[in-house]
């Protein structure tokens, strides 16, 4: 991958000097970097530079896309709603709204809230993008090893998971906002990037620049480059665990046999009960600590335990049962 040019672009930073020649340079070095997956698109539309940048590649592709914006019903949400109509106006596309309350201003409740309302507002035959890029691989990463994640952690974002997909992992963030400015679209920053409540923003504006003037000028590319090394051996493990059979009743529960998972070692077994989280709750399987729950009941250690999004597991016979989270 080729390295970022200049320091951690961040949110409130000034934007480049129009230059269509620049626009042109810029457009052929990402267009190595990016792939679309085939079929009709459906892309997260935050109103922000980085999904500003990868709907106006879209539609340089003239592929067949609309968007959906996602407002968190937060203070800041009008503002990024408005952007994210001005950019899809501008492009042509069409943009559906959806207004979700996750009920908690944490991470990982509007992460998954926001991955449910993708999912319920796109058929099941649209690739999802959402528009990661390699410096959100490099702060998810560290943000992982400072919460003393595994194999799954130092991976990072996956390129892939089920239908929604991460073209622009390999494209760096200055360049996502130089792209849309230079093309033209009304981005909006969004505040929220601004809180230093969350350890996503004070590991982005503090930590990775600090680290980088004072040990590791290129931390960010090292970041990267291990979770690429780690996503290798990872998804051997993944191979293995979806060889045990995860079941969907008619009700839309989710069933394991606790006698299949008792045989495995754990590096397997909590793959396999993720598979299941994701089969009722969306992309986002939950933390390491509700996975070992899960397992507890798997073992009769617990008779059930009820994870975030309303998700209850129990035990009955040899099924292991996940229901909820709809």
């Amino acid at each position: 991958m080729t390295g970022p040019a200049h320091p951690p672009a961040v949110d409130g930073q000034s934007a480049p000097p129009a230059d269509p020649r620049r626009l042109t340079h810029l457009l052929a070095d990402i267009a190595k970097r990016v792939v679309f997956p085939p079929g009709p698109l459906v892309i997260a539309l935050s109103g922000g530079a980085d999904s500003a940048a990868a709907a106006w590649l879209l539609t340089r592709d003239e592929r067949a896309a609309r968007a959906v914006h996602v407002n968190h019903s937060l203070p800041h949400s009008a503002t990024m709603a408005e952007a994210a109509r001005g950019i899809s106006t501008k492009l042509g596309m069409d943009l559906a709204e959806v207004s979700i309350h996750p009920g908690a201003e944490s991470e990982d409740a509007m992460r998954t809230a926001r991955y449910q309302a993708l999912a319920d507002h796109s058929r099941p035959d649209e690739a999802v993008i959402t528009a990661h890029t390699a410096d959100d691989q490099a702060e998810t990463v560290l943000h992982n090893l400072l919460r003393g994640a595994g194999l799954d952690g130092m991976a990072g974002i996956p390129p892939r998971r089920d239908r929604f997909h991460r073209p622009l992992l390999g494209v760096w963030r200055s360049q996502t906002r130089e792209l849309a400015t230079l093309s033209g679209l009304p981005w909006e920053d969004d505040p929220q990037n601004d809180d230093p409540r969350y350890l996503r923003n004070r590991i982005r504006r503090r930590l990775i620049p600090q680290l980088e003037a004072e040990y590791q000028p290129r931390l960010r590319e090292g970041l990267v480059r291990m979770s690429t090394l780690a996503r290798a051996d990872l998804s051997h493990l993944e191979s293995l665990a979806a060889r045990i059979p995860v079941l969907t009743s008619g009700d839309g529960s989710v069933e394991l046999s606790c006698a299949r998972m008792a045989e495995l070692p754990p590096p397997i077994s909590s793959r396999v009960v993720r598979r299941a989280l994701r089969r009722v709750r969306g992309p986002h399987a939950g933390s390491e600590a509700e996975v070992q729950r899960a397992l507890d009941v798997a073992r009769g250690q617990a008779p059930r335990t009820e994870l975030e999004g309303g998700v209850t597991v129990t035990r009955s016979g040899d099924r292991l049962l996940f229901a909820g989270g709809g």
